[in-house]
């Protein structure tokens, strides 16, 4: 059984103690409360070698023991709230409070140390709320970047976790919206940070996230919208029955989710087109897939996210894949060749801008010409890889060979208007040079 420190002041400690009480993790807790900060590392000896994971109630003791304790022998997390908890906590603050702007707000339980929980993924830079982003964190360091941030006329209130503080803020006469983990929020916390224990002592797992969207048309009412959810989810019980498939299916709103696990890099690119194309070939009605594929559950969920919103960038009944440390983009998933491209590519990001062509249908370029360097390109070729027209395809085309990217190879057949097709190659040096 799996031996759980929780370490927490007295306070923080009570709401812990309710949902261990009414939930069994299937773990056996020992409880720690500090007074000081400093106490941490007198518990630290005490349960480094009866415990598999330090659970902290918040930031304050887990920064403690990173800056204080070198070579940490067993892993530490919080048990307070996960990337969607903060997520909601500042969507409830817009809702409740729409008066104040996101960006005039200081949340300063959010810290480089627990990566500012990801948000920065999900918030556009604009309306991106203050953090605390100094490496050490304690009362008297919170207290004073608050202070600078109000002095400075930078914020209009701070979000706060840290309970011990809230006197210096009445002091200081700063208005706060002090927010506090629900039950929800922390049996949530300790059952992923428990998994994630289980999965870390087992085989490493890749976990794949695939999540399916129904693009309903004005005009389709609730018959019909019922009617093709209901299509979709037999339809994907069959899939995973006939090819002994084991997944998950969750349903929603117009949307599917399916999750899996296994070994690291035991799934493959296949597996998720055979998917797509079973779609395409049963399905009468518009789908669209994004995939993600990482160790992380977290990470992968958010992989299908950016990637389904790539299938919806695209426009057909098709599918993308995010996968690996770079994030990087495959797709459209039918494609009997399916191109790999990444955003992270700053080179033909920035030529796409000068030059006008489409970043994202010039990164799919580079991909094939990653995939193949001596692909043949023709507008029926290059329509089909970016779902654009011919017409669309051929200016694309024509802005690569004015841009010496490409040559002309030669003028085959006519094509179903008459005209003669013309084909194109990769100028491999060049395009190497400039866009890789």
């Amino acid at each position: 059984m799996i031996s759980v420190a929780i370490v927490s002041p007295k306070r923080s400690l009570e709401p812990i103690n309710k949902v261990i009480e009414s939930y069994d993790f299937g773990c056996e807790f020992h409880k720690y409360i500090y007074n000081e900060l400093s106490d941490i590392d007198w518990i630290y000896e005490d349960c480094k070698n009866r415990c598999d994971v330090i659970f902290f109630s918040g930031e304050l003791g887990y920064h403690y023991i990173h800056n204080h304790i070198p070579n940490i022998a067993i892993p530490c997390a919080f048990t307070a709230y996960g990337t969607k908890d903060i997520l909601g906590i500042l969507l409830n603050f817009c809702i409740e409070h729409p008066e104040i702007p996101l960006n005039r707000v200081f949340v300063d339980f959010l810290t480089p140390l627990n990566h500012f929980m990801d948000v920065q993924r999900y918030i556009d830079p604009k309306n991106m709320p203050y953090f605390y982003e100094d490496k050490i964190y304690d009362y008297k360091r919170i207290t004073a970047r608050t202070q600078e941030l109000w002095d400075a006329g930078k914020i209009d209130l701070v979000i706060s976790r840290s309970i011990n503080n809230l006197k210096a803020l009445d002091e200081l006469k700063i208005p706060y919206l002090a927010v506090f983990p629900s039950a929800i929020m922390i049996r949530e916390s300790i059952e992923a940070a428990v998994k994630e224990l289980r999965l870390s002592q087992a085989e490493e797992m890749d976990h794949l996230v695939v999540i399916l969207r129904l693009p309903m048309e004005r005009s389709c009412n609730g018959e019909e919208r019922e009617y093709r959810e209901a299509t979709l989810h037999k339809l994907l019980v069959d899939f995973r029955r006939d090819n002994n498939m084991d997944f998950l299916i969750a349903a929603g709103f117009g949307r599917f989710e399916l999750q899996t696990q296994a070994p690291i890099q035991t799934i493959s690119v296949e597996r998720i087109q055979r998917l797509v194309r079973y779609l395409q070939e049963h399905l009468n009605f518009p789908f669209r897939i994004g995939a993600g594929l990482n160790p992380s559950g977290d990470r992968s969920h958010y992989y299908a996210e950016v990637a389904l919103l790539e299938a919806l960038k695209y426009g057909g009944n098709d599918g993308f894949l995010v996968s690996g440390d770079n994030a990087e983009m495959t797709g459209p998933l039918s494609a009997t060749h399916a191109v790999t491209y990444s955003y992270g590519n700053q080179n033909a990001v920035s030529f796409a801008k000068t030059c006008g062509i489409n970043q994202t249908n010039l990164l799919k370029l580079v991909g094939l010409f990653q995939l193949n360097e001596s692909a043949h390109l023709t507008a029926a070729s290059v329509g089909k890889l970016l779902n654009v027209t011919s017409r669309s395809a051929n200016r694309i085309l024509q802005q690569l060979l004015e841009a010496q990217l490409i040559h002309e190879i030669s003028i085959s057949g006519p094509n179903k208007k008459g005209r003669p097709t013309r084909t194109y190659g990769f100028s491999a040096e060049s395009f190497r040079k400039r866009l890789l």
